[in-house]
């Protein structure tokens, strides 16, 4: 979906999941869908409520706060260092400056290239590692258990689920 108005407030389509990522997400949203029967409500989102219904953003800002508290991170500038590391990352993959431009919804070059850090082969080395171990291939079509199948009423999981419950 893309919006219009000013830069702050566009919305584009982004894709930066690895394919096997993308059809694993799609097997299990079409078992949720399945599960939930007459009750899904399309609404063409990638992440939805159980009952299809697109995610409530005040809801998912209101956990994301919660695990941001969990883990003791400070979330003064947590959005400002996330333009800053995707400014960073998309440099590093060789996407030029203008791309970039679009994707951190800035009107100037000038503000991109502020919130850039150089690239080197030895970063971009990093970066790609950094990568793999933060997304790893699968390894075996057999998959472990889940968090929600080992979880305690207490996990963040849990917490999410009862937050998200249908209504």
């Amino acid at each position: 979906m893309v919006g219009g108005g000013s830069p702050r407030h566009a919305r584009g389509v982004l894709s930066s999941s690895p394919s096997w990522r993308t059809t694993d997400h799609k097997a299990r949203q079409a078992a949720t869908r399945a599960a939930a029967s007459d009750l899904w409500q399309e609404h063409h989102v990638v992440f939805s409520r159980p009952d299809g219904r697109p995610l409530d953003p005040r809801q998912d800002y209101e956990e994301f706060k919660e695990l941001l508290t969990e883990a003791g991170i400070d979330d003064r500038r947590l959005y400002d260092g996330s333009r800053h590391t995707a400014g960073t990352i998309l440099n590093e993959l060789g996407v030029d400056m203008t791309t970039i431009m679009e994707i951190l919804r800035h009107t100037q070059i000038s503000q991109t290239r502020r919130y850039v850090k150089g690239r080197s082969h030895l970063s971009k080395d990093a970066m790609r590692r950094m990568g793999e171990f933060f997304a790893p291939p699968p390894t075996s079509s057999v998959p472990g258990p889940t968090e929600t199948e080992t979880e305690t009423p207490d996990t963040r999981a849990a917490r999410s689920r009862r937050r998200r419950r249908i209504r």
